[in-house]
């Protein structure tokens, strides 16, 4: 029977560590540099959010929420109808329900996206890759010209220590991509990494 309680879900992804503090659970994420990003994402999406839902996937072992985003440009990949593309992240409420793991960022309907996704799971759908370094957003700047930003649910997020990601990993400690810039530079970027990478995309 499940409980009707809020639960944090404690699902691993590469990269990923939930610690406690205070009594709360935060992530704790390697960075990934955006040229990194760009490699390891098998679709990266510009679009708007036409739909969030969450349900038990089959056999009622996890909540999932499905995101589904109409597409304004693939910069990288595509999808089968060419138009919209369907992920999912852990977690999410179903009645009283809520399954909640902290790092995942929050999606709205009609809210304009840059999402890049991994490849197919084993339910048959993409995830945000690098928990929530994986989501930008546009929004308005001083200048009138849009920035990007990303989504980050939560104060307790962070990234990993500089000192424990050197452990982790020597050779790639690398800063996290700086944001605040150009949207619209932003988006070249990625195309000129596609292209330089060798990439395939859908425009």
């Amino acid at each position: 029977m499940r409980n009707s309680r809020r639960v944090a879900a404690f699902s691993l992804a590469a990269g990923m560590i939930l610690v406690s503090a205070q009594g709360a659970w935060a992530t704790l994420v390697q960075p990934v540099t955006l040229p990194e990003l760009v490699k390891r994402s098998t679709t990266i999406v510009h679009g708007t959010v036409q739909e969030t839902k969450s349900q038990w996937e089959e056999g009622g072992g996890q909540i999932y929420t499905y995101v589904t985003v109409s597409s304004r440009e693939f910069l990288k990949g595509g999808s089968p109808d060419g138009t919209s593309v369907t992920f999912r992240q852990v977690g999410g409420q179903v009645g009283d329900q809520v399954v909640y793991v902290p790092g995942t960022p929050r999606f709205h309907a009609k809210e304009e996206v840059l999402v890049f996704l991994t490849g197919k799971d084993k339910g048959g759908y993409p995830q945000v890759m690098g928990i929530f370094q994986g989501a930008y957003r546009p929004v308005p700047g001083a200048s009138g010209e849009r920035r990007v930003v990303g989504l980050t649910p939560d104060a307790l997020t962070s990234i990993l220590p500089e000192k424990a990601r050197a452990q982790a990993q020597p050779e790639k400690a690398l800063p996290a991509q700086p944001l605040g810039g150009s949207f619209t530079d932003f988006l070249q970027r990625i195309r000129d990494l596609v292209q330089e990478q060798g990439g395939a995309s859908q425009r």
